[in-house]
């Protein structure tokens, strides 16, 4: 019996009578979140919390996704904080840093629940910050590579055997470009946003590059691929100007016969009315280095929250195998690879993705983590419009990073290493 299993008959039998029961005198534990759809599983979730503790109930407020932190810093500041956020994963050093946040690491380390070994390395590391603990892994999620089956066979490739590296995939990107119909052999978004760095990333660490070395050949043949790609117009322009979600909505609606998306796409693409798949990354012919972004979010606790012990029940309840388990049902990935998912809606997407989570790397954690994927983000842009070589790009994305981890460096396994 591994450990996971051990502490899920326990964990489920507290889940099922109340959590040991809080007592009556107990607080109500206030949230802000990111789920702002009816279907979230994060909902399900507060709802069974609420239906087994009707002592201690959760009161949650939806949060926009690009409002949250800067509503947090606002509450920080007046003194009106949550007992319990949701916060996008790399930003979780820079909140510590700023001493945004509860230290978790004494609750954390006589929890029965929460244990290193029931997390993706990439989703335990990245709560950590200067050997303390600041948060804990919610869900996850990552990319892959989804094709359109049926182009592929129009052009006369084996949709059984999708590209699995970049010299495969840029062979498939011209094939499957075909400009009077207008549509583009592969979808990325390089928008200049945090989007832009979460697939872009994959890309470096699968060249042999890293952060610490923008400026080696490595680093630059990882957006020479990109900057080729929409040179020969085989990937859209819009890839400069769209999220994930509209580049995804393109493939879909067929203006691309491969797109880069994650799990949260699945809802929407069940209903498509093509033969579709989806396969890992491919990977630097060479080097055959796996990598791949890890997303998603962390449980934390900000500082000044008034019932800590009430907000650390609630995470360790969200961490058990029922909770867990449903998160796939929302398009997310669950952050262990213990996790049971029995059935899953897309058996063969599913494995895909959690074989890709295997290989996620976290991007940091690092306190500057929003200046250094700014001048990613940056590097990206001019690359890709042709304000300037992918070389010079990434010197200039230099400058302003290099700095930052000679002051703080980034630990083994993160994207900075």
């Amino acid at each position: 019996m591994t450990p996971w299993t051990r502490r899920t008959a326990i964990t489920l039998g507290l889940a099922l009578a109340g959590f040991a029961a809080a007592p009556a005198s107990a607080q109500t534990i206030t949230m802000w979140h990111i789920f702002g759809q009816p279907t979230e599983t994060g909902l399900q979730n507060i709802k069974r919390w609420n239906d087994a503790n009707p002592s201690a109930q959760i009161e949650h407020k939806f949060i926009p996704f690009g409002q949250l932190s800067q509503q947090l810093i606002k509450g920080i500041a007046s003194g009106d904080v949550p007992d319990l956020i949701t916060i996008d994963n790399p930003t979780t050093a820079s909140f510590a840093s700023q001493g945004a946040l509860e230290d978790l690491t004494d609750l954390v380390a006589k929890s029965s629940v929460i244990k290193a070994d029931n997390f993706y390395k990439g989703s335990w590391g990245i709560t950590q910050w200067k050997g303390r603990r600041w948060a804990v892994p919610g869900e996850a999620n990552t990319i892959a590579l989804y094709y359109n089956a049926d182009m592929f066979r129009a052009k006369g490739l084996n949709p059984d055997a999708p590209p699995k590296t970049w010299a495969e995939l840029k062979v498939a990107a011209e094939k499957l470009t075909d400009k009077a119909k207008n549509v583009y052999g592969l979808g990325f978004s390089a928008i200049q946003s945090e989007e832009g760095t979460f697939q872009w990333l994959p890309f470096l660490e699968q060249s042999g590059g890293s952060l610490s070395n923008l400026t080696s050949p490595d680093a630059v043949a990882a957006l020479t691929l990109w900057t080729d790609l929409v040179a020969k117009e085989e990937v859209s322009k819009d890839a400069l100007i769209k999220r994930q979600f509209e580049m995804t909505s393109s493939w879909i609606g067929g203006g691309s016969a491969m797109v880069i998306s994650g799990p949260w796409e699945l809802q929407r693409v069940k209903d498509v009315k093509f033969d579709w798949r989806v396969a890992l990354l491919p990977v630097r012919e060479g080097k055959n280095i796996q990598a791949s972004a890890l997303g998603g979010f962390v449980w934390a606790v900000p500082k000044g929250a008034k019932n800590i012990a009430g907000a650390f029940k609630v995470i360790e309840f969200m961490s058990m195998q029922p909770q867990m388990a449903i998160a796939w049902q929302g398009g997310r990935l669950p952050p262990s690879p213990n996790v049971v998912i029995d059935n899953p809606q897309f058996p063969a997407a599913y494995a895909v993705f959690k074989k890709q989570m295997e290989f996620a790397r976290p991007r940091g954690p690092h306190p500057d983590w929003p200046q250094i994927s700014a001048a990613i983000q940056t590097a990206i842009q001019e690359a890709l419009t042709g304000r300037a070589k992918p070389a010079q790009a990434l010197e200039k994305a230099s400058k302003i990073i290099a700095p930052l981890l000679q002051k703080n460096p980034m630990g083994a396994g993160t994207a900075g290493s």
